[in-house]
């Protein structure tokens, strides 16, 4: 399905989202885990939905997003979130918040997106609610 997962790999200023292969946690089949860390805004946001939505058209339907080394999230980077949620539950897929930062949590429950999108506090029981 995906060739090189290193393709998949974004780095913009002290953003980096990173695809993890996960030997002691099996994902479910057409599922991916990335780790994001620094912040996520304006100027990366955009990179962040590209490559989603690459990945989406490849046959993934189920992202699991880890934001506990994430220190910042503003409007645009919760509107691809959204807009990703949106877009992959039209095809029976989802999209999982793993282990948000304190930072990203708090807004997550000022703009009520957590009631919205799933988080888990770990990947394993990303997973297991599948």
């Amino acid at each position: 399905m995906i060739e090189n997962w290193d393709d998949y790999t974004v780095e913009s200023g002290d953003f980096k989202m990173e695809v993890l292969q996960q030997r002691f946690v099996p994902l479910p089949e057409s599922a991916v885990y990335f780790e994001l860390s620094g912040e996520i805004n304006l100027y990366n946001s955009q990179v962040m939905k590209e490559n989603l939505e690459i990945l989406i058209s490849k046959g993934i339907h189920h992202l699991f997003l880890n934001f506990e080394q994430v220190s910042y999230i503003d409007s645009s980077g919760l509107g691809v979130c959204l807009g990703i949620h949106s877009r992959l539950v039209k095809q029976q897929g989802y999209i999982r918040i793993v282990s948000p930062s304190e930072k990203v949590r708090y807004v997550l429950e000022l703009t009520k997106l957590k009631s919205l999108l799933q988080i888990f506090p770990t990947l394993e029981q990303a997973i297991a609610h599948t």
